[in-house]
């Protein structure tokens, strides 16, 4: 028996690579979150996950519960950025759509204001934000 998706998505997230976050995922997956439009596909989630660790390569995750009902898995995780002598942690909950053991859609429910408060917090994020965000 294979492990559970919860599992491989903390194993994932532990030390996340672009390649490592996409395996788990359906060739034709959806990804939504908040205030940014749907993300369709594994390449397009490819190059998102590439501009987000190139822009924040100490970003991590810890998962800290899952459920799993049928093809039905809630992960509560935290997001976490090291920054300087500081930790920002920003609670999350991604709810998956498994189809063949792999996640046909994701939405991930958290507060986006953390991550913007403490990117205006941090001036030396600003330049890696804006190409992240705008391919600027």
């Amino acid at each position: 028996m294979s492990r559970p998706f919860a599992e491989q998505f903390a194993q994932a997230w532990a030390r996340p690579t672009p390649a490592g976050l996409v395996a788990l995922l359906q060739p034709d997956a959806r990804l939504l979150q908040p205030h940014q439009p749907p993300i369709q596909g594994r390449e397009a989630a490819l190059e998102e996950f590439r501009r987000l660790l190139a822009w924040l390569p100490a970003l991590h995750g810890e998962v800290t519960r899952w459920s799993q009902s049928g093809d039905t898995v809630f992960i509560e995780w935290r997001m976490r950025l090291p920054l300087g002598r500081r930790t920002i942690t920003i609670p999350a909950v991604d709810r998956f759509l498994l189809r063949d053991g792999l996640g046909a859609e994701r939405v991930v429910y958290f507060d986006p204001m953390r991550l913007v408060a403490a990117v205006l917090s941090h001036p030396p994020l600003w330049p890696g934000y804006l190409k992240y965000r705008f391919a600027i």
